[in-house]
């Protein structure tokens, strides 16, 4: 379950993107399965989220708050720190001990699946983000 504080970051992401992209936005759906981390991450994920997998997903964040066309190269501090965030606040809450991410670009939209699994119970955890212009 996510904690209140995680909901929270959540929310603040979702407001801060509507207020770029009124017709659109962020949003997000979160899956917790209980005895399917087995069947749902068929691969084995990382103890750890890569830095080159938090650099995109920090790029994915910073798209979704109004610097569409924002280059991997050109990622912002901040927005790396607000992905770390969010990754460490998922760590905390879920006691995960795989993630693997997902990245999906679509132009006008875009979207990020973070599986999660916690293998001492094989509970399986998603976290589906994704935003559109409209």
């Amino acid at each position: 379950m996510l904690s209140r504080g995680t909901l929270e970051l959540l929310q603040k992401m979702q407001d801060l993107s509507h207020a770029e992209y009124p017709e659109g936005g962020l949003l997000y759906t979160y899956t917790e399965a209980a005895n399917q981390a087995h069947s749902k991450m068929s691969k084995t994920g990382h103890s750890s989220f890569p830095d080159a997998q938090l650099r995109e997903f920090a790029q994915f964040l910073q798209v979704a708050h109004g610097h569409y066309g924002v280059m991997l190269e050109q990622v912002s501090d901040v927005f790396v720190k607000t992905s770390r965030e969010l990754i460490q606040a998922l760590c905390s809450d879920l006691k995960f001990d795989e993630i693997d991410v997902v990245f999906e670009d679509c132009g006008t939209d875009m979207a990020t699946t973070l599986s999660m699994a916690r293998r001492s119970d094989n509970r399986h955890f998603s976290l589906w983000l994704w935003w559109s212009i409209d």
